[in-house]
């Protein structure tokens, strides 16, 4: 406990940032009252694994060597890199121009070999398996084409994931991943096997175009100006946070490993890498291999040449690599008489994203088909489209012109829209929404509609109904039920309203824990100063309330030290009492005597 002692009093020097950052990086137990109690915690093996699983091999040799007694050079950039981290995740410190670590530390690593863990003496001498083998350089012109293919159908599958779920928010089961009827639905819209969905979740969720809220899968606000980027710029960001997502001592192994095979071999060294990450690194490679050949990345054993180039660190050179490799995109598309839009290939993002406004993907494709119907109008109109604004567009971009079919269509949806209208509502105290049409048929056709009992709708006059709900929550019952509907402020002025985004986890204001925690400790150190005699009541109070034995060194007089064996029974007026485990006898030990305790 002597290096609890030790960790409490280089806790308390830290910086508030330093003790902020150790705390939120560690678990620990919900109630710490001081710097022992956070030291203590600190050096429990349940909170000491965690963290050592997260260090890659070379950190985890020094570590060792450390405990071990022997030298340990700084010399370089990456030595003092590592025992940065040693330090600043409570594991490692100087004392006496020597590096030392803590007993618990040292006690974790020498039963390691128990748990099916490298012993010291592994981890200070091995060296990593496997010699990278650099593949031949004409490799590329055969994989390049097939890579650039999956990370362009990569691409298209998470956009059409976005629009999904921008449509109908998925639910996630508390176990995790999708409800089996969303994980279908998604499945489908994305033209790929259920087993893929998993995968291309990671893949949004990584790059925060999604995010849960509650139970609910949402996009957020991220998503839609992805949606607009080129096909290229959209696989630069998934492929860039896909990097971003793995360890740093991955990320680096998979730099130095940019040219040459992955397979088998990369698994052997990324087990020598990363010892005791256990589960993290079977859970991290079953997302990070399937996504990684998902974007082009590698097929097979072998990266592509973007691949190698995302991988050495130049994501830009990454896209100029695979820009000649994908499908040439359009801009033009022929619309049909039977109200049939086909696109000879990949559309624009701009051009895609404003046809989905007013039809609905039929089919996907490099050649894909879209249908428009009075009720996609009618969406397009309710999103802030006009009749003008949408022949304008398509007279743009058809190479067929507007056949008059459609022509028509524009105008009778335009004519229908805003037969029901939504409001926000101040008059009526007891609704927060009303519903109103000019057609009373049309509002007793509601009133009996089963999909809006949910909504609590109540008669007001044979023109209007009330509802407690939010005025968005009823435009969006309304839209998705086909209904020609039009959302207005409370003076009745139209206004466009938007399904609700998800907040990524960087935007929200989460509690702040560790800050809390910080905040307390400074008091309680403040208030009550922590003396050696202090800090050494406060080791034997927990080995009596554990009922920890513990070897406890008494200075004698003229300099000499006796150990004694000692179960602690209580800790008062300045005297330790135990039983003396070796001797048989109760002692009573002065504490002033005391100068070191550890466990037994």
């Amino acid at each position: 406990m002597t290096s609890a002692l030790t960790l409490a009093a280089h806790l308390a020097a830290l910086s508030d940032d330093e003790l902020t950052a150790l705390i939120e990086n560690r678990k620990l137990p919900r109630k710490i009252g001081d710097f022992y109690d956070l030291a203590e915690a600190l050096l429990e093996p349940a909170s000491l694994q965690p963290v050592l699983g997260q260090l890659d091999r070379h950190a985890l040799g020094m570590l060792a060597a450390i405990a071990a007694g022997r030298p340990v050079a700084l010399g370089s950039d990456a030595a003092e890199a590592r025992f940065d981290r040693l330090r600043a995740s409570a594991l490692a410190y100087v004392e006496g121009g020597g590096l030392r670590t803590y007993d618990g530390v040292r006690a974790l690593l020498r039963a390691w070999p128990s748990m099916g863990l490298p012993s010291i003496e592994d981890l200070i001498g091995s060296r990593q398996p496997f010699p990278l083998v650099l593949l031949p350089t004409q490799t590329a012109a055969d994989i390049d084409p097939v890579a650039a293919e999956r990370a362009f159908h990569t691409v298209q599958a998470v956009a059409e994931l976005l629009l999904q779920l921008d449509r109908e928010p998925a639910r996630e089961l508390q176990k995790g991943g999708l409800s089996l009827p969303d994980t279908r639905r998604v499945a489908m819209a994305m033209g790929v096997d259920t087993t893929t969905v998993p995968a291309l979740l990671w893949l949004a969720y990584t790059s925060e175009l999604i995010a849960r809220d509650g139970s609910l899968v949402l996009t957020t606000a991220g998503a839609e100006r992805w949606l607009r980027l080129t096909t290229a710029l959209r696989w630069q960001e998934l492929a860039i946070s896909w990097l971003a997502a793995l360890p740093d001592a991955i990320r680096e192994l998979l730099g130095e490993r940019a040219h040459t095979r992955w397979g088998s071999d990369l698994h052997e060294v990324l087990e020598w890498l990363m010892p005791a990450a256990g589960e993290m690194l079977v859970t991290l490679s079953s997302r990070f291999e399937p996504t990684s050949e998902l974007l082009g990345i590698r097929v097979g054993d072998i990266p592509s040449s973007y691949g190698s180039a995302l991988l050495a660190g130049s994501p830009e050179d990454a896209v100029a690599l695979l820009v000649p490799h994908l499908p040439g995109e359009v801009d033009k598309v022929y619309v049909q008489q039977d109200l049939s839009i086909v696109a000879p290939g990949p559309l624009a993002p701009a051009v895609d994203a404003r046809l989905r406004a007013l039809a609905d993907v039929e089919s996907r494709a490099l050649a894909s088909t879209y249908r428009v119907s009075a009720s996609s109008i009618e969406r397009a109109i309710g999103a802030g489209e006009t009749a003008e604004s949408l022949r304008g567009f398509l007279e743009a971009i058809s190479l067929t012109g507007i056949p008059q079919p459609l022509d028509y269509l524009i105008s009778e949806s335009a004519s229908r829209y805003g037969r029901v209208r939504v409001r926000d509502q101040a008059a009526h105290a007891a609704f927060r929404t009303v519903i109103s049409s000019s057609d009373p048929a049309l509002i007793s056709q509601i009133a009996v509609d089963k999909a809006f009992l949910p909504l609590s709708l109540q008669r007001i006059d044979d023109s209007a109904l009330g509802s407690r709900f939010a005025r968005d929550v009823v435009y969006w019952a309304f839209a998705d039920a086909r209904y020609p509907v039009v959302a207005e402020d409370a003076k009745g002025k139209p206004v466009s309203v938007r399904k609700r985004h998800a907040v990524t986890t960087a935007s929200l204001e989460l509690p702040d824990r560790a800050g809390q925690l910080v905040k307390r400790l400074r008091e309680k150190d403040a208030g009550e100063p922590q003396s050696p005699t202090a800090w050494l009541t406060r080791q034997l109070e927990v080995a009596v309330r554990d009922r920890r034995p513990l070897l406890v060194t008494v200075g004698l007089p003229g300099g000499d030290e006796q150990e004694f064996t000692i179960e602690p029974t209580g800790v008062g007026g300045g005297r330790m009492r135990g039983r003396d485990r070796r001797a048989g006898v109760e002692r009573t030990l002065p504490l002033a005597s005391i100068t070191a305790v550890r466990p037994l």
